[in-house]
């Protein structure tokens, strides 16, 4: 998967690395004396130079007010200049309130999932992604919740995240809070710009370009980005471990490895090749990709007309082709039988068996490490409407939307009948050879005749209608209200095989919705007094049914109190839920055959059974049944631009989030299986000829036929349900300071989350679990601290994600072990340059992500490391950004 890959090109690569994080870090001596925050704009956000009268504000319906009583995280087109992120995925890896912070953002999942990350520590499916407010399509394969949109950086005007429950505005997913990817609306002229980087065994490479046109009564923009990158390996990060025998943990290698492992069940393991005793072990994740090969094509469209002073036609459109290659783990073969009729077959030297069970890793077969897993997938998000103002400065606006994402997966597999049939093979001709490469490839063919491959498409259909405007004047300011309906159409549509089964599926319901907004400014302008410069009150509701699981209504209200200028109070209270996505409703459901030798295998070991367990059935997949996941949040928050000095903001938010009826699935709790009462009416005991029947109804079986059914003592039902109960605070944190100076400006600050408590139960009749305890970190904080002079801005970002603490394997049992905490520091330098030939106002950018390539912390567990972290490590690129 590598274009360069000799240690000539990886030594020059590493002085470079070196010599440009030096070069940076001279550059950095007069600021980085006290390396600080979050997103404070080096510079004037060019936002102000676009003509937009009416701005997208996230978190309300009702135009011109900020969200009442919720807190605003905020990136600025400026922001993102300064950070040099080629995607949306990578933009907000730099927000600490998100799971994927100071990461390298991937699909969930392997490649099957998402790229959305969660918030605080809760899921990413509870976390609602829009672009211009209006919600978006899923490309996964797996899930249907929205995903993050690839909009082309140049477009991107700025990000509005709303940390706070908001299904009272905008529906199912806002649990957590929302992120709104709001556009350029005007851009006079083109613009573009290209970036390369690099660091050790990587490269990347984005370009892109944005044209707009503004003739008065409309505008056009158009916005088009290329982008790739070549993949990491684990073999690529020599500090990953697999063996913590050292520090009181298990030796983790695979003993699945090229090189057989025969077992003649006499109690001696013998190691291919020599068949000596012992056991041959290796490093399972070195060929699997930490980040994949990626390229992607992103296109943006954008215009509005005005028709007359009353009606102003608009839409957006935004299209992306992204093409991930993961290489994954080769699926390990155990326990194949071999005996000496196999011309290939070895006897241990001095045993004279004339059989083995082998384990050993396809390697030879598959002429590689690694299977390389394809996927493709490509969205298209689109939004057109018609704005009509109406008397009173009342507005309608009338939209629709139709989101479409096509999905096609290809996992390469391995045939275990065929290779079985190739084990027991008689011939040179029809063998297995499991020391070498001697299979014949006709057979080798056979094997490796088992692809998954899958193609998914899902459509979003919106129809919606919103009113909004002055409702009446009060002392305070004016009454306003937003009153809308919607309707949206869902479906999802698989088509495909694995193993040679194959999993149709298709998905549709309908929702119907209603809301309202009512803004009440109690204190304003008209009637403030001592402590009462302003007081607001928000009230909004939305009711929500869907035709496959009913009805739900989410209120919410917000208050923000100002007493004197400067200082602001705020405080809300609401309702959300995510409604179950269609797959986790109606997936296809596997019927799994365990004989009851090989329970243990399958989790399923029955605890009142002891050494007499028995062939079990269980169940996997999607479940009708379901209702939606609900949450309580509340927060309190204060703002503070003091008079004192106008050139500091902060702001403080206190937030609690009670998560109940998460969806999930009880397999892997082991024992707890069979005693959690929530979990009762999913095992059944010895069941009749009518309970199995009903069961495996509709189902596609694995491992047994419908024709020949095994005599069957336990079923265990591990489908989805409404399992999970969740329930955490934290506080929220953000000081930035920016001061107008002689040479130009200095600015810097700090932002974070700081997790105060999180608790988690597998059910509500579950024992509660401390989630800091379970490897969520308790605190992550980004600090800037740059300074602009002339033409040259300056900046120094410091991103650290406190230490995680969860529990490992020990010989023994399990043990709790905290890891050390995990800070990296980046530097970004721009240089504005004299116009040149054609080019306007271009830009000179230089960036090192990482400048000390910090090592992750240690755990003794997985990969030996502790925490999420940036595989990439020290990287360093250069971009040029100009118009024309």
């Amino acid at each position: 998967m590598k274009t360069m890959t000799t240690g000539t090109i990886r030594a020059k690569r590493r002085a470079a690395l070196c010599s440009c994080a030096l070069a940076m870090a001279m550059l950095a001596l007069p600021a980085a004396a006290n390396a600080q925050s979050a997103a404070t704009p080096a510079q004037t956000d060019e936002s102000a130079d676009d003509p937009d009268t009416e701005i997208v504000v996230t978190g309300t319906s009702i135009r011109g007010i900020p969200p009442t009583g919720s807190g605003l995280i905020s990136v600025t087109r400026e922001d993102a200049r300064l950070i040099g992120a080629a995607s949306t995925p990578q933009l907000l890896a730099t927000v600490p309130q998100l799971n994927s912070f100071n990461t390298a953002p991937r699909v969930s999942n392997g490649g099957l999932g998402s790229f959305a990350p969660g918030l605080r520590g809760l899921p990413s499916a509870a976390t609602l992604p829009l672009m211009n407010g209006h919600r978006l399509v899923s490309g996964s394969t797996q899930q249907t919740n929205p995903d993050f949109p690839f909009i082309p950086e140049l477009a991107i005007e700025r990000v509005e995240i709303v940390a706070d429950g908001a299904s009272a505005i905008y529906g199912s997913d806002a649990v957590a809070g929302v992120v709104n990817f709001i556009t350029r609306r005007h851009v006079s002229g083109l613009e573009a710009n290209v970036r390369y980087g690099f660091a050790d065994d990587y490269q990347a490479f984005s370009a892109g370009a944005i044209f707009g046109h503004d003739w008065g009564s409309g505008s056009f923009v158009l916005a088009y980005q290329y982008q790739e990158n070549s993949n990491i390996t684990g073999a690529d990060r020599r500090y990953r471990s697999q063996d913590f025998r050292s520090v009181g943990g298990l030796d983790t290698r695979s003993t699945v490895c090229p090189d057989a492992n025969v077992n003649l069940f006499a109690g001696t393991i013998y190691a291919a090749p020599s068949l000596e005793p012992g056991v041959n072990t290796c490093d399972a994740g070195a060929p699997i990709d930490l980040l994949p090969q990626n390229r992607t094509h992103s296109v943006f469209a954008s215009g509005r007309q005005t028709l007359s002073s009353a009606v102003t036609l608009w839409a957006d459109v935004l299209y992306s082709d992204r093409r991930d290659v993961v290489q994954a783990a080769l699926p390990g073969q155990t326990f194949v039988l071999i005996t000496a009729a196999n011309p290939f077959f070895r006897a241990p030297p001095g045993t004279g068996s004339l059989f083995g069970y082998f384990d050993f890793r396809p390697d030879r077969l598959v002429g590689d490490d690694h299977f390389d897993q394809t996927f493709r997938v490509r969205t298209g998000d689109s939004t057109a409407g018609v704005d009509i103002n109406l008397p009173r400065d009342f507005r309608a606006s009338v939209y629709g939307t139709f989101n479409w994402s096509r999905n096609d997966t290809f996992q390469p597999g391995i045939n275990t009948t065929a290779l079985t049939a190739a084990a027991a093979g008689t011939t040179l001709d029809t063998a297995l050879d499991p020391f070498g490469t001697g299979t014949n490839p006709a057979v080798v063919a056979q094997i490796l005749d088992n692809p998954t491959d899958f193609t998914n498409r899902q459509r979003i259909y919106i129809g919606a209608v919103k009113v909004d405007g002055p409702l009446a004047a009060l002392p305070g300011g004016d009454l306003k209200i937003a009153l809308g309906a919607e309707y949206r159409r869902e479906t999802y549509m698989q088509r495909g095989q694995s193993g040679g089964v194959g999993f149709p599926e298709d998905l549709d319901r309908n929702v119907e919705s209603i809301y309202g907004e009512l803004f009440v400014p109690i204190f304003g302008a008209g009637n403030a007094g001592p402590m009462a410069r302003s007081l607001t009150l928000s009230l909004s509701g939305r009711y929500d049914h869907y035709s496959d699981f009913g009805s739900t209504t989410n209120p919410k209200i917000g208050v923000t109190w100002e007493p004197v200028e400067g200082v602001s109070f705020r405080g809300s209270y609401g309702r959300s839920f995510r409604a179950p996505g269609l797959r986790d409703l109606g997936s296809t459901v596997g019927s799994y055959y365990a004989a009851a030798a090989l329970v243990d295998a399958f989790g399923a070991r029955d605890p009142a059974r002891g050494v007499n367990q028995v062939n079990t059935i269980l169940l996997f997949g999607g479940n009708r049944d379901l209702k939606p996941e609900t949450a309580r949040t509340w927060s309190a928050g204060v703002d503070l631009r003091p008079s004192f000095a106008p050139d500091l903001t902060a702001s403080l938010t206190f937030y609690d989030i009670k998560y109940d009826d998460v969806i999930g699935t009880p397999s892997g709790l082991g024992a707890l299986l069979f005693s959690d009462p929530t979990f009762a009416s999913r095992v059944i005991r010895d069941p009749t000829a009518a309970q199995l029947s009903d069961a495996i109804a509709n189902t596609v079986p694995f491992f047994y036929t419908f024709s020949a059914i095994p005599t069957i003592g336990n079923i265990l039902d591990l489908r989805q349900g409404n399992f999970g109960v969740r329930r955490t605070n934290g506080i929220d944190f953000d000081l930035r300071y920016r001061r107008t100076v002689g040479f130009g400006a200095i600015f810097g600050g700090i932002a974070g989350n700081y997790i105060l408590h999180y608790r988690n139960q597998l059910s509500p009749t579950s024992a509660v679990s401390n989630s800091l305890e379970a490897g969520i970190p308790r605190a992550t904080l980004r600090t800037t601290l740059g300074f602009t002079a002339g033409p040259v801005t300056f900046v120094n970002f410091v991103n650290h994600r406190a230490g995680v603490t969860a529990p490992y394997a020990t010989p023994t049992g399990t043990a709790l072990y905290k890891s050390g905490g995990y800070t990296t520091v980046d530097l970004r330098l721009s240089v504005r340059m004299p116009d040149l030939g054609f080019m306007r106002n271009p830009e000179l950018g230089v960036q090192v992500n990482d400048l000390f390539n910090a090592r992750p912390p240690f755990f003794p567990g997985t990969d030996g490391i502790g925490g999420a972290y940036n595989p990439i490590g020290r990287y360093a690129a250069m971009s040029l950004r100009t118009a024309f």
